[in-house]
């Protein structure tokens, strides 16, 4: 994980927007490897294991004693979403060059989430084109986060960055902090979420959308700029809600 991705992300569990506070155990070039995640407010922890955030720990879990969250877990979406290049686990480069055309971040700085392991695999490709992007891969089922060959730390692309778990209600993620949001029909997850962590101007990509997908994404914030069968894709209408704050922490990896 990226050291200052902590700066917007949220806690899940309290809804202040004080952003995380990251606790490094170890880390290797500005990114933490071994460590925690801790809400300066209510105090939750989420572990960090081989460079992957879990949110898909219980609260109770999450309470207990010091030291406890960050028992290795038996499982992580390292392995399973963040390849190597070169690795059969990578998606072919045109997948992912056209993704990142349809997210619009081919060449900009920021932070995009791609959200389910069947877009998990453009990330290392997507997180290339950028030396100040960001890709988050946000498996919310853990159970998705299985069998692959282990990654080392080492092999990771620079700028993937592995979620798992945390509530489809409640994006670990500050208002307002995204580029640009990928995932896969059909919309399980809340579309005032996703509005809500998307920038004015960030484009929302939907494969596969469904009828009832197009309704909902029709009457949202989102204005369409291309569609067809395969693929919706919509940008973030130019305004601000008074709600949203217009300065946030740059992701510079240039420190």
């Amino acid at each position: 994980m990226f050291l200052e991705l902590a700066e917007v992300l949220d806690c899940p569990d309290c809804e202040a927007s004080a952003g995380l506070v990251a606790f490094v155990d170890r880390a290797a070039s500005r990114r933490v490897v071994e460590g925690r995640l801790g809400c300066p407010l209510c105090e939750i922890e989420v572990p960090i294991h081989r460079g992957t955030m879990r949110f898909d720990l219980s609260d109770a879990a999450r309470r207990t004693a010091p030291g406890a969250a960050t028992a290795p877990p038996a499982a992580t979406a390292l392995e399973a979403t963040a390849a190597p290049a070169g690795s059969a686990e990578e998606a072919a480069p045109d997948a992912a060059l056209r993704l990142a055309a349809l997210l619009g971040v081919s060449d900009r700085a920021g932070m995009a989430v791609l959200l389910g392991p069947g877009l998990a695999a453009c990330a290392p490709a997507i997180a290339r084109l950028g030396d100040r992007l960001e890709v988050l891969v946000w498996l919310p089922d853990p159970g998705e986060a299985a069998t692959s060959a282990a990654v080392a730390i080492e092999d990771l692309v620079v700028g993937v960055d592995p979620l798992l778990g945390a509530a489809p209600d409640r994006w670990p993620i500050r208002s307002a902090a995204l580029h640009g949001i990928a995932l896969s029909a059909p919309l399980t997850l809340q579309l005032s979420e996703i509005t809500r962590c998307a920038r004015p101007g960030a484009r929302l990509v939907v494969e596969a959308p469904t009828p009832p997908d197009l309704d909902s994404l029709a009457a949202s914030e989102f204005a369409e700029v291309a569609s067809d069968r395969t693929v919706w894709v919509g940008e973030r209408r130019q305004t601000w809600p008074e709600t949203q704050p217009k300065n946030l922490p740059q992701l510079d990896k240039t420190l």
